[in-house]
């Protein structure tokens, strides 16, 4: 556009551009000339029927209203006449004599009165507004021709190969994981998942809900089906949802989890938790009382013989009864070491209990 204009505004151009300004000038002045000689002629029929009018009898009412209608239809003519030649003969601002040598000086180097940095973004725009009358654009397969039609009538014509737009489809590996998120979660809890792994769109922006189901749709990956829990006190809950069912803090909850001693199953890093409660799990970790004779983390350690992490190793893979109780202010595990003996568990200890993992705590 920059180039076709400054190509327009050369300096012959410029020349012809003012000559051409002064022909419009002189052809308005001729065109007011005929308006005024049409006015004069409406105001000349409308003072005639005035004069008509006021030279009737007045004893004569009925030609009398006659030649007063008569004599509003001139007037009205003659103002439709006048709003007429104001919008034909309306003319804009002719250049004076030194405005016109300006324009024939800066014209010598447009290309710098261009890029000077006098010249201001909203300087440009104006003048690509006045100079351009509509700019036509045919987009074809491997290219755009455009046309800017100037003011007065001159045309450029010009053509520009197309950019082919480059790729932005979501990666695989994403899309993937989508369809397979898509059969637990809906496609809020879908955005805050791959957020939390990072996870882009295919124009690098971060995932939205509108974003995901906007996804599904384009690929054909239905929306998570709505199904309902077979037994509602088993399950499954989210780790907000398990702590509040046992009266723990989503932390605990967490802890747990990893250590084993609940069941918890995880679609992908950063998906919720799915966790089960059943009666089982419910009877262990809930808070209550302990039957007579169960003993303490520490005391159970002792009295085997083991170390308090092979005790809790123990108690996480269900080889050792035990439910959290209340001892005071702080939960606890309370341990039934009744029917195992020390043999057994070093035995166990020896065989099953893997070097380094887990550890115990008594509150």
């Amino acid at each position: 556009m920059v180039g076709a204009l400054l190509a327009v505004l050369e300096p012959a151009s410029i020349d012809v551009a003012l000559k051409a300004e002064q022909l419009a000038v002189q052809e308005r002045e001729s065109t007011a000339r005929v308006w005024q000689l049409q006015i004069e002629k409406a105001e000349y029929e409308a003072q005639r029927a005035e004069r008509q009018y006021h030279a009737i009898e007045p004893e004569n009412r009925l030609v009398a209203r006659s030649l007063e209608r008569q004599w509003n239809e001139r007037l009205q003519a003659l103002e439709t006449v006048r709003a007429q030649a104001a919008s034909a003969c309306r003319m804009p601002p002719v250049l004076t004599a030194a405005q016109r040598e300006r324009i024939a000086q800066l014209a010598g180097d447009l290309e710098a009165l261009w890029a000077a940095t006098t010249t201001t973004n909203r300087d440009k725009k104006a003048l690509l507004r006045r100079l351009v009358e509509e700019a036509q654009i045919v987009a074809e397969a491997e290219r755009c021709r455009i046309r800017i039609v100037w003011k007065g009538g001159a045309v450029t014509d010009h053509e520009i190969a197309r950019k082919l737009r480059p790729s932005h489809a979501t990666d695989e590996d994403t899309l993937a994981l989508v369809r397979r998120l898509a059969e637990q979660f809906d496609d809020a809890q879908i955005a805050r998942i791959l957020n939390r792994q990072g996870r882009r769109t295919g124009k690098d922006n971060p995932f939205t809900q509108h974003r995901v189901a906007t996804l599904r749709n384009s690929h054909d990956i239905a929306v998570c089906p709505k199904t309902t829990a077979a037994d509602p006190r088993e399950g499954p809950f989210t780790a907000d949802e398990a702590a509040n069912e046992l009266g723990v803090t989503s932390r605990t909850i967490h802890r747990w989890v990893r250590e084993g001693l609940l069941p918890g199953e995880q679609a992908t890093v950063g998906a919720p938790w799915r966790i089960y409660l059943t009666e089982e799990v419910r009877r262990r970790l809930t808070t209550g009382d302990a039957p007579a004779g169960w003993v303490g983390l520490t005391a159970a350690a002792r009295q085997l013989g083991l170390s308090k992490q092979h005790v809790a190793y123990l108690v996480r893979t269900g080889k050792l009864p035990a439910v959290r109780t209340t001892v005071g202010p702080s939960a606890c595990w309370r341990i039934d070491i009744s029917s195992v003996s020390t043999a057994t568990c070093r035995a166990q200890h020896e065989l099953s209990y893997p070097k380094g993992n887990g550890h115990g705590e008594d509150a």
